[in-house]
């Protein structure tokens, strides 16, 4: 998914009031990302609510959530006004708890809607070589942009990892647009 990150805070007693974007705060008439906090709220509101509310979550009182706002004509984080929109889910963070872990995230938050898995297993130099060359078994060619791995490096108390993976093609068509100096900007 290439467009641009959302954030949308949540607690139980005020549900999802703030919204925003890496940089501002934002709301349903903001003129670039208002159709992104309105489209969020209805694919995710009630959903989202009833998860947090359960057993499971029951002791979180607040969390942020973060979801890819992008059109069908989006590109390096530039959108189209026309264009027709959505956002994803993709994370969510547990108020003095971390992030919600991968496992537990598919799990608990699949039937929302969120990215399709595409891999599970260890992250190595083999894989990052395929998502490179966009040569992902299943999916040659046909990765946008390239993948987003998250993971546990161990089972006792490690953060959580993050890491971006690039096709070549998409951060050649960055440089072509964009410069030799945006490209190193946005991948030092």
């Amino acid at each position: 998914l290439d467009g641009s990150n959302l954030r949308f805070e949540y607690t139980k007693k005020r549900g999802f009031y703030k919204a925003g974007t890496k940089q501002m705060m934002i709301d349903e008439k903001h003129e670039n990302y208002g159709k992104g906090v309105t489209i969020f709220l209805n694919k995710y509101s009630d959903s989202l609510d009833k998860v947090f509310r359960s057993k499971h979550y029951r002791e979180i009182q607040s969390f942020v959530c973060f979801a890819e706002f992008f059109g069908k004509k989006s590109i390096f984080g530039q959108h189209e006004p026309e264009d027709e929109f959505d956002v994803v889910l993709f994370d969510i963070d547990q108020y003095k708890k971390g992030f919600v872990k991968p496992k537990e995230f598919i799990n608990d938050f699949g039937h929302a809607g969120i990215p399709k898995v595409l891999y599970q297993g260890n992250l190595n130099v083999q894989l990052k070589e395929r998502v490179w060359n966009n040569e992902l078994p299943g999916l040659e060619g046909q990765l946008k942009e390239g993948l987003v791995f998250k993971g546990v490096i161990d089972k006792g108390f490690v953060p959580l990892y993050y890491c971006k993976l690039k096709t070549k093609s998409w951060m050649d068509e960055l440089k072509e647009k964009y410069g030799l100096k945006r490209y190193e900007e946005e991948f030092k």
